[in-house]
């Protein structure tokens, strides 16, 4: 079981979309992950201000998506131990549970600020980081602040090579509170599961 190499994605998947799920898939295969697990935060840090769908739902779309990859699991930790989910937390508690390899998936906005997190700087010094390029976000200057991270910390940061997808989940809502089309931003069986529970109509 030492041997095994597990990787973390965290993030509120309020709802997961396919650029979760692209992220997911690219790191699992590039980086010979033999366990991917989500973990949906019960509040994220930065979004204490925002309502946030139950996470019994966040869980249950997320548990639409394990079918597309057998790497692919889901963990509820976050959400029952309650309060703010700090991300360095959660690493300390699975690398002593699991043992092995452990990554953080994460995305490339996030990765650029990860040094002004809750104990950024032994998540950099620690954990193996796994990111791609988003449409929205500056490469240079990306590139430029990961490479300083890297030199700062010795972190070790994997930016993969995966075509950048426009999709989030703030989208998403407005969409279906506009009752507009969700084609190509989640998988058939999320949106059926939002349509199914009346999700979002009020975003």
């Amino acid at each position: 079981m030492s041997s095994r190499h597990y990787a973390i994605y965290g993030g509120s998947f309020d709802p997961v979309h396919i650029g979760h799920v692209t992220l997911a898939h690219h790191a699992v295969r590039e980086c010979g992950i033999d366990k991917l697990i989500f973990m949906p935060a019960h509040i994220s840090p930065f979004k204490q201000d925002r309502k946030v769908t139950p996470g019994i739902d966040r869980c249950h779309m997320l548990e639409c998506i394990l079918k597309y990859d057998p790497a692919f699991c889901v963990s509820r930790y976050e959400l029952r131990k309650q309060g703010p989910s700090y991300t360095v937390e959660t690493l300390r508690h699975w690398s002593h549970l699991l043992g092995g390899k452990l990554s953080f998936v994460l995305g490339f906005d996030s990765v650029v600020q990860i040094d002004t997190w809750y104990h950024g700087e032994e998540i950099l010094r620690n954990y193996h980081l796994i990111t791609a390029r988003r449409p929205d976000t500056d490469y240079g200057l990306g590139a430029e602040k990961i490479g300083y991270l890297r030199d700062m910390y010795n972190a070790h940061i994997t930016v993969m090579d995966m075509e950048p997808i426009d999709a989030s989940s703030s989208e998403i809502r407005r969409r279906v509170a506009s009752g507009e089309s969700l084609e190509g931003l989640v998988l058939p069986e999320v949106e059926q599961y939002i349509i199914s529970h009346d999700l979002y109509k009020d975003s």
